[in-house]
């Protein structure tokens, strides 16, 4: 599978994380990180259609993301990963449908590089409503709630929709 060098970045950053962090014996996945690069898709960057202004409010993609997967049931589905931003990857969300392109709610300019967990929009809503939360990491930069469950117990897979390119191993 051909990356492009930002995707090889964010994978590369993604793989350090979960390097150092050795798997605790009875967990399914060495933290986020862990759990993005073995259930993670990536995503194809495109331009904001037919203008140049984001859609939605800079700075709040989860809320963005999530009322944009939810309006679009079942076209979309909510993701929630990291994207490689302006030099440097950054916890994000946005929407991605079946051509596997990343639908950016709130950057100006689309990021290099998408790389996250494709969740059926309503089971995300569902799951954020319920723990006041997004779905994997909290903003002092613990993981959340639900990701804790997730990264000791495994995600169920009829929550993930298959969007997106399967991350390559190695």
């Amino acid at each position: 599978m051909l990356l492009s060098d930002a995707e090889g970045w964010l994978l590369q950053h993604l793989r350090m994380e979960a390097g150092p962090r050795a798997r605790t014996p009875d967990w399914t996945h060495a933290g986020v990180a862990g759990l993005l690069l073995e259930h993670g898709r990536l995503f194809a960057p495109a331009e904001h259609p037919g203008s140049d202004e984001t859609p939605g409010r800079p700075g709040q993609c989860y809320l963005e993301s999530i009322t944009c997967a939810r309006a679009s049931v079942p076209e979309l589905a909510y993701v929630e990963g990291w994207a490689w931003g302006v030099g440097w990857p950054a916890e994000h969300a946005w929407c991605a449908g079946p051509d596997g392109v990343a639908l950016d709610r709130t950057w100006r300019r689309p990021g290099a590089a998408y790389l996250g967990l494709p969740v059926r929009a309503e089971e995300a809503a569902r799951i954020m409503r319920r723990q006041g939360e997004t779905l994997l990491v909290r903003p002092d930069g613990h993981a959340s709630e639900q990701a804790m469950q997730w990264i000791r117990q495994g995600i169920r897979q009829d929550l993930l929709v298959d969007v997106g390119r399967p991350v390559p191993y190695s």
